[in-house]
């Protein structure tokens, strides 16, 4: 772990003088030497006390330096070729992975708090330094209103905890915990723990931010949004209920009532939505709803379900970005109703469409279907009543994403469209490179058996 820290530090004083190519292979070579986060033992490794890393925070570990690499790969023609400043954009993006990861291994409150706070600030500067269109401050103005507004109460309520239990440590709180039984916590003090991370997620009705930011960032912007800061709050609701065992069951059903009525209102949303960015922007909006019901659920199916839907939408969602920005590129739209036809001029970028669709629709192969089969059945053992909406839920799902694809791919082609529409080999290497992790760790499952196992 300490030589990741030094590498990047390393890595970051260098980069002036690194090109870009250097730059993205080192990004994807450490996340194979990654790889050996996930063979820890149950109870994880510490590093320097403060450090901790277990099976649920390698994976994520992992995601990040993948879809950081994978950044840069996308962003080869927007900021490298036409030159827009690509010392400074490589900086924020190595930076803001160095702080995510930090986060992912935080042991202490204090340093879990600080580094999900900071990690505001790169993504702030991706979106208004690179991103298209000037309502982009409007955009960056939202996510931090949203975000600083919810963490006040994170903050006191993180100070109330260790100054309860005598201790800032999470895996010393954790075990007097499991001693203790200290289970009691008021309404207010449960809400202030959970909101920052709800906001982070985004819950429905503080989820505005989201397609704000999706739609005026770059593609870097959304990539980084979509795959890895999402899953700051679930990452963060899914170790906080672990460490302080949380257990406002009153305040847990509404939270789980409001998360899945709202992921049904912002599939909905995504059938009578024209911009392709706003849509898969909101189809993430009701992705995250899903994962937190099971969650809040309080079974083990949930709570692997909701980590393994995590994974599953880091890389499903980032490829739908990346073909998203492919047609941006090249028709300088984002209207589905300017697109049509690309079957006939493209049938190679076809198949990526269908591949990514049908992954984000949760249908087979992908490790989607899994996710959502746990999810769907921890949220039916919790009640029956939650049926209609598991219906609901599968029905949208495919409905927005045959849309999506039919928008697209079938059609007339429109008089403007020409031959100039094909892709290079650094595309399809992106899009494999998405598509590649979420196919083939669906042959690994049994890794979600060691997630919880403490």
């Amino acid at each position: 772990m300490m030589s990741i820290i030094f590498s990047f530090m390393g890595l970051i004083m260098m980069n002036f003088m690194l090109n870009w190519e250097i730059r993205f292979w080192y990004m994807m070579l450490m996340s194979f030497f990654s790889l050996k986060f996930l063979n820890l033992e149950i109870w994880g490794n510490v590093f320097m006390c403060n450090l901790y890393c277990d099976n649920m925070s390698g994976i994520l570990i992992n995601l990040t330096f993948w879809i950081s690499g994978l950044m840069l790969l996308a962003s080869n023609y927007s900021v490298k070729v036409m030159n827009n400043k690509e010392v400074s954009f490589s900086f924020v993006v190595i930076l803001l992975c160095m702080l995510v990861i930090m986060y992912f291994v935080s042991a202490n409150l204090m340093y879990f708090y600080i580094f999900f706070e900071i990690s505001l600030i790169p993504t702030l500067m991706l979106i208004i330094g690179w991103g298209y269109q000037p309502e982009r401050l409007q955009a960056g103005m939202y996510m931090m209103l949203y975000t600083i507004s919810a963490s006040l109460p994170l903050l006191v309520s993180l100070l109330m905890l260790g100054y309860l239990y005598k201790s800032f440590n999470m895996l010393l709180i954790g075990y007097l915990n499991c001693v203790s039984l200290l289970y009691n916590v008021n309404v207010f003090w449960f809400l202030g723990i959970m909101m920052a991370f709800l906001v982070k997620l985004p819950m429905f009705s503080v989820h505005l931010w989201l397609p704000k930011a999706h739609v005026e960032a770059p593609i870097a912007g959304s990539m980084i949004l979509a795959g890895v800061l999402l899953k700051l709050g679930g990452y963060g609701i899914l170790r906080l209920l672990m460490v302080f065992f949380l257990n406002d069951t009153f305040v847990s059903k509404i939270l789980m009532v409001l998360s899945l009525w709202g992921g049904i209102i912002t599939m909905v949303i995504c059938v009578g939505q024209s911009d392709i960015k706003s849509l898969i922007a909101y189809s993430s909006v009701g992705h995250m709803g899903i994962m937190l019901a099971g969650v809040l659920s309080k079974f083990m199916w949930g709570w692997e379900g909701g980590m393994l839907m995590m994974v599953s939408h880091g890389f499903c969602s980032s490829g739908l970005f990346c073909l998203a920005n492919l047609i941006y590129e090249k028709f300088k739209s984002r209207s589905l109703y300017l697109y049509g036809g690309m079957l006939n001029m493209n049938s190679i970028m076809c198949l990526w469409w269908f591949l990514f669709c049908i992954g984000n629709m949760g249908a087979p192969p992908s490790i989607n279907l899994i996710s959502e089969i746990m999810l769907f059945c921890s949220m039916f053992m919790y009640s029956n009543m939650y049926l209609i909406i598991i219906i609901l839920s599968v029905f949208l799902g495919g409905l927005y994403n045959l849309i999506m694809f039919i928008s697209t791919q079938h059609g007339g082609l429109m008089n403007y469209m020409n031959s100039n529409c094909i892709n290079n080999s650094s595309e399809y290497l992106l899009l494999f490179l998405h598509f590649y992790p979420m196919l083939f760790f669906i042959m690994n499952i049994g890794y979600l058996n060691k997630f919880f196992l403490f």
